[in-house]
């Protein structure tokens, strides 16, 4: 594999003295414009697959939610303006001279994820701006005549000079970030749906570990139209800390850590009437916020690929980082060995392997069982399946 570069110089966060992790939760706007452009990538795949036997060209990457207004106070939540998502990018509309309604399948997808990941936003506070085009310099892109005109069908290639990196396992900071955000949602559905009617979805997780002491600022929004007084809002903070305390100690039990959650301990309110911020002119883009482990973690290595919304079967930003993320997991599994996997290619070279695999482990390891798990769990993998079955927005 001349592609394949090991190396044990792994960096490992938790050996600093200071390790800052933040999590935007599943409501927040940066969140949801990633996991909108994935569910419209996604639907749109399955169409084409079930129709054409090929997934035509599109990118949805640059999807855009926000500047909703609504009016709200204890007891009352009323819509001003709603809340708008624009689908930009290009999408093949059209299969050997037959076109079909891409606008209704990004309708569906963008209504189905929000309208229960945000239950208490109604459709009719929603307008979804479907502005994908067909604008390209080559004939036929996308507009296909035939497969031969889908070149990625047969072989696909790189379609950028990228880099993709993912690292495994968590650290203890890392995984309070995203399992105390996850306390709020059932996530065992395809869209994950929310525990509680109270709490909104908006929800800010950063966590500061200084030594072996971790504190842990939570921003969460109570739903204006669960509480009628100040002091009931109050209570439901003070019962939701005490519980988080409690989820945290047990996610940080057998370590040498301590730890102390507070949440919303600034002096403003943080009451919201449909749980996200979309609702008071925030707005959220593609590639705002975690990465594809579910945090932002700002010690490590990262890249500025917007992984959600790009074409799952040849872009880079995509297929790459699950590639490396599903590789890290494995190396990790299968050797014990803490690992940072990173994946670099070069436009109209091979995607699968790509130009460049580097390795970095904290221990030595043997480089013919690890070529092995790159063939099992990089090579020959069928991403595309896992792509489209596996939620990837977390």
């Amino acid at each position: 594999m001349d592609f394949l570069k090991l190396d044990t110089n792994y960096y490992d966060p938790e050996l600093a003295d200071l390790e800052l992790v933040e999590r935007k939760g599943l409501g927040h706007p940066d969140t949801l414009a990633d996991a909108l452009a994935e569910v419209v990538s996604t639907e749109y795949s399955k169409f084409c697959l079930e129709k054409f036997g090929a997934v035509l060209h599109h990118n949805v990457d640059k999807l855009y939610i926000g500047a909703g207004h609504f009016k709200i106070d204890f007891g009352l939540c009323e819509m001003l303006k709603p809340v708008q998502v624009r689908i930009n990018g290009r999408m093949s509309n059209s299969y050997a001279g037959e076109t079909f309604d891409i606008i209704g399948i990004q309708e569906r997808a963008v209504l189905s994820y929000l309208l229960k990941v945000l239950p208490h936003l109604k459709e009719e506070e929603i307008i979804v701006q479907a502005n994908a085009t067909q604008h390209t310099k080559r004939p036929y892109w996308f507009s296909p005549r035939n497969r031969e005109d889908i070149p990625d069908f047969q072989k696909p290639m790189a379609n950028d000079t990228s880099v993709c990196v993912s690292h495994w396992p968590m650290t203890i900071s890392e995984k309070l970030a995203l399992e105390l955000e996850r306390y709020f949602w059932n996530g065992n559905s395809d869209i994950p749906v929310p525990l509680f009617h109270h709490f909104g979805q908006d929800i800010k997780v950063m966590v500061c570990r200084k030594g072996k002491f971790i504190d842990v600022t939570m921003c969460v929004p109570i739903i204006s139209t669960s509480v009628s007084l100040f002091s009931a809002y109050q209570e439901l903070i003070k019962g939701v800390e005490n519980n988080l305390n409690i989820l945290a100690r047990e996610i940080i039990q057998k370590t040498e850590y301590s730890v102390a959650v507070k949440v919303n301990p600034y002096q403003a309110l943080y009451m919201l009437g449909i749980g996200s911020c979309i609702e008071c002119g925030e707005e959220g883009i593609v590639g705002r916020g975690n990465s594809n482990s579910g945090v932002i973690s700002m010690f490590r290595p990262h890249c500025i690929e917007a992984a959600a919304g790009k074409n799952p079967v040849y872009h880079t930003g995509r297929v790459l980082s699950f590639l490396t993320m599903h590789l890290a997991k494995a190396i990790y599994a299968e050797l014990n060995a803490k690992c940072t996997v990173l994946g670099m290619t070069k436009n109209s070279h091979t995607l699968v392997p790509p130009d460049l695999l580097f390795i970095a482990t904290d221990i030595q390891v043997d480089p013919a069982r690890v070529e092995k798990i790159v063939e099992a769990h990089f090579i020959s993998i069928d991403y595309l399946k896992c792509l489209l079955s596996e939620r990837q927005v977390k």
